[in-house]
């Protein structure tokens, strides 16, 4: 394979990864590094500007000049407001090293020194500023794979791996130096994949006790949570943990689970993708522990119902869960189940708030000209909710998961 296809090869990679990359941006599905992403886009106009002011043949200029304008673009969307994390101390201070860095680069290339001096500057300063540029976003990921997807770092360190081939058959090893930054770029790049994959690796499955259960694309909602093992009636599944927060923060995460009056928990991983169904095959009971309502099977989705986890009167939520007998909207737990003579499952604190607060029907009111108590008002789309999806149609589709929904607070 001569060298021109193998360049053309590695600007296909280079650009289909950031196709990628910006499809999943643009869907919320991953959150990059800002900083990083700013130093990715002035550096590597640079090394493209620079390698073709020396020459470089046209395998090499593609993929360079191909990730500079895809880098800028990405930058770009960073800067929007609330697209990503602000830069925090630590990134701002590796920014500003990489900044002085490329501008001594710079300055010591324009200055038109001999080529030996040349070939060391670029060795040394050129490929300082490459590492300098993914210390940040290397550091984010390992903190929290879920910023970013393996798929398109893969890309692209196929793309980088082409971009090697293509030196070594352009200029072979007369030039070495020119090796380094292709090389470089295949390593940090593969780094990239590896940390994201933590996420599928060690942030889907989860095991305790003998209990078994994954994260999966849901045909609910989003991502659901899901059996790994067949469960029996009355099984304990998992004991939800989290941050509970009081009235001051309700407002602020649609997530959360009801304790109490004015008392939340922030679930965290796996209860934290935990979908509502009108017809769940678990509820909380004791301790924040979560039970089987019935036999579940092995790959089924367990659900509890969001009302039975709620008792703010004011509390509404459109639903469209698609189970037999699905109530279209949400209420909480002393509404949406006032004509029970008995309290939904739920927790021993929830089922004391229904019995003492659940509003019963009026027969025969004192003031009739005000007519009968009725449930708060719940918006709903008027158009027929979509056909129920399996988990793997859903994947095949490209359907991207979107974050799990519990009722705005």
């Amino acid at each position: 394979m001569s060298g021109s296809v193998l360049g053309i090869l590695a600007a296909i990679f280079q650009i289909s990864g950031y196709l990628f990359y910006i499809r999943n941006f643009l869907k919320r599905s991953i959150r990059p590094n800002a900083a990083s992403y700013l130093m990715f886009a002035y550096g590597t106009s640079l090394v493209a500007f620079l390698a073709w002011q020396n020459g470089a043949v046209l395998p090499e200029l593609l993929l360079l000049f191909a990730c500079a304008a895809m880098s800028i673009i990405v930058a770009l969307l960073c800067l929007r407001k609330n697209a990503t994390e602000p830069v925090d101390r630590f990134e701002a201070i590796i920014f500003s090293a990489d900044l002085w860095l490329t501008i001594g680069f710079a300055a010591m290339v324009f200055a038109q020194v001999e080529k030996s001096a040349y070939a060391a500057v670029f060795l040394i300063l050129g490929n300082a500023t490459t590492l300098t540029s993914f210390i940040p976003i290397l550091r984010s990921t390992w903190r929290d794979p879920r910023r970013e997807q393996p798929l398109p770092w893969i890309i692209w360190s196929l793309a980088y791996l082409c971009l090697t081939g293509a030196t070594l058959l352009s200029t072979g090893f007369d030039q070495p130096v020119l090796l380094m930054y292709p090389i470089a770029n295949v390593v940090l790049h593969g780094a990239m994949a590896f940390f994201s994959l933590r996420k599928t690796l060690a942030g889907r499955y989860f095991g305790d006790g003998g209990s078994f259960i994954y994260h999966d694309t849901s045909p609910i909602a989003g991502e659901g949570v899901f059996a790994g093992r067949a469960f029996a009636a009355g099984e304990k599944i998992w004991t939800m943990t989290g941050t509970v927060y009081g009235n001051s923060r309700t407002g602020q995460d649609p997530d959360f689970v009801g304790l109490g009056p004015g008392l939340w928990m922030d679930p965290d991983p796996p209860l934290n993708k935990l979908n509502h169904s009108c017809a769940p095959n678990a509820c909380f009971g004791p301790k924040r522990q979560l039970f089987a309502l019935r036999p579940i099977a092995k790959g089924e989705e367990i659900t509890f119902d969001y009302s039975t986890s709620e008792v703010d009167p004011q509390w509404t939520m459109a639903c469209e869960c698609r189970a037999k007998g699905c109530r279209r909207g949400l209420h909480a737990i002393q509404i949406s189940f006032a004509d029970r003579d008995e309290p939904p499952p739920a927790s021993p604190l929830m089922q004391l708030l229904w019995r003492t607060r659940r509003a019963e029907p009026i027969t025969d009111s004192a003031f009739p000209q005000f007519g009968q108590t009725t449930r708060p008002a719940v918006t709903t789309s008027n158009e027929k909710p979509p056909a129920r999806r399996s988990p793997e149609a859903l994947r095949r589709s490209g359907a991207a998961p979107s974050r799990n929904r519990m009722g705005a607070r």
